[in-house]
């Protein structure tokens, strides 16, 4: 037959009682461990020693009582089955002990359902644990979905000024001849280009991050993922170890942006803190890819930490299983990065041993239908390209139009009904740049307008977007034909956007 282990915390003066007790709860089917104190003092040194599975306690003691010894436990925050013997004692009494809390109240001469008791309350405790736990889960949730619609409007209201800047130093270092201002000053120049362009790629990877369950799932550039994970993660790195990417050739795997991130972010910092701070020329944290024999993608994140013991392997992916200290992690972070790797079809999984790092690997699927990688510059760029801004961001249209306006003819305009008006009146662009999200008239509601007005106008739109952090603006752009590119704009890969535009025929056009 099989036992039950029990660590039972007994209060209780009388040893012959206590021997009694442990005789029940064995013939029980329990495998008891029990400390036996008497007195508040003692009560406090074994709570420090726990975890208790269960506390039993005589109601009166001769410098002590079970009430007072269930408001110590309480007193702790101990969500522990409490159950208090007595020789003889009054309903009363009794009542009022389960009123303050005691799961059960007994007496020491029917003990027989002493064992089914402390079994019934061990169940209950489990059912309170695992409620508590999904609360948690819940709760966790819920603030990690409020931080990243506050970190997707943030990364939208910087995104603007950010646009105008990065463009604005373009335009003053493309079209300055280099002899015409001191070396420092160029070099000034790049250098604040450098740095802006540094907080626009952050900005993409918060946005990334920011809602990972409203992506679907696709073709995903795996190295870009990465290094996305690698940027947001710097500062648990640089102070820890050296960091090594491995990147093989490998094509896209099925994922999305933000669920990989999700995924490799957890890793990267996890590997980073199982890492002493202080020693870096001695650690490294090395980030391989390669395809795989039998097929499918492998990521591997390897740290030089203080490893994982075998027992531990499978547990660590367990919800709110934690090897960190209280406080430092909710032990969330493994399981919910098996789930979503199971979800896109992938495995994950760990090699580890005390002493010797970690490494945890992720397998992925290759990506079924490959999409190909954006043009590249056009060798011959076409003037007098016929460009509509509209964007209620004054300063990102000037600046649009400052930079495009070099070699295109650029109208910008800052309220999207004056840009219907233009259009009706007769005007034709072969290119429309216009932003997303607008006061007056957003843009899915002006690209609504211009499809009845002028189809084919429609048909040359393509959005601007700080972050589409609306549930109208994300359920629009998963539905429209339309391009989307994200401020700040990089002009490399907007420049050939605007060069694909094909050339309006001549019964487009009505004059002004």
């Amino acid at each position: 037959m099989s036992t039950t282990p029990l660590r039972l915390l007994l209060i209780e003066d009388s040893e012959d009682d206590a021997l009694i007790l442990l005789r029940e709860l064995r013939r029980g089917g329990f495998s008891v461990d029990a400390t036996r104190v008497e007195t508040s003092e003692e009560l406090e040194r074994a709570l420090d020693a726990g975890p208790w599975d269960v506390v039993i306690a005589d109601y009166a003691l001769p410098h002590f009582d079970g009430l007072s010894a269930f408001s110590q436990v309480q007193r702790r925050g101990l969500d522990v089955p409490f159950l208090i013997v007595s020789g003889s004692i009054g309903e009363d009494t009794a009542v009022a002990a389960m009123k303050a809390g005691v799961h059960d109240f007994l007496l020491k001469d029917r003990l027989a359902r002493l064992a089914p008791a402390v079994t019934r309350e061990l169940r209950e405790a489990r059912v309170r644990a695992e409620r508590r736990k999904m609360q948690e889960q819940l709760m966790l949730s819920e603030r990690l979905s409020s931080l990243g619609m506050l970190a997707a409007s943030v990364a939208h209201e910087i995104n603007n000024p950010m646009a105008s800047l990065i463009m604005n130093l373009r335009f003053v270092v493309d079209g300055m001849p280099e002899q015409s201002v001191a070396e420092d000053g160029m070099l000034a120049l790049q250098e604040a280009i450098e740095c802006s362009e540094r907080i626009r790629d952050i900005l993409q990877d918060i946005k990334v991050f920011s809602r990972p369950d409203e992506q679907s799932l696709g073709p995903t550039d795996l190295h870009r993922v990465l290094d996305s994970s690698l940027r947001m993660a710097r500062n648990h790195i640089f102070h820890r170890a050296h960091l090594i990417k491995d990147y093989r050739e490998v094509p896209r795997v099925h994922g999305s942006d933000a669920r990989l991130g999700q995924i490799f972010l957890n890793l990267i910092i996890n590997a980073a803190q199982a890492i002493p701070e202080g020693h870096r020329d001695e650690h490294e944290l090395r980030v391989t890819t390669c395809r795989e024999v039998g097929g499918g993608i492998r990521v591997e994140i390897r740290d030089t930490g203080a490893g994982i013991p075998p027992e531990q392997h499978e547990r660590i992916f367990e919800p709110f299983f934690t090897t960190k200290p209280q406080g430092v992690g909710t032990g969330l972070g493994l399981s919910i990065c098996r789930r979503l790797i199971t979800e896109m079809g992938g495995s994950i999984g760990v090699e580890s041993a005390p002493g010797q790092g970690s490494a945890f690997w992720v397998r992925l699927r290759e990506a079924g239908l490959q999409v190909p990688a954006p043009a590249g510059k056009p060798e011959h760029l076409r003037s007098g390209l016929r460009v509509l801004v509209v964007d209620d961001e004054v300063q990102v249209g000037n600046a649009l139009k400052r930079s495009l306006g070099r070699r295109y003819d650029v109208i910008a305009l800052d309220r999207a009904r004056e840009a219907l008006e233009l259009i009706a009146a007769g005007r034709r662009f072969d290119a429309i740049l216009c932003d997303l999200m607008m006061p007056e008239m957003t843009g899915p509601q002006f690209h609504e307008a211009l499809s009845r007005l002028v189809p084919e106008q429609a048909q040359r739109v393509t959005f601007m977007t700080g972050g589409a952090f609306t549930s109208e603006a994300r359920a629009f752009l998963a539905s429209t034909q339309n391009r989307c590119v994200d401020k700040p704009l990089d002009m490399k890969r907007l420049v050939p956007l605007l060069e694909a535009a094909p050339d309006s025929s001549a019964s487009d056009l009505v004059p002004a």
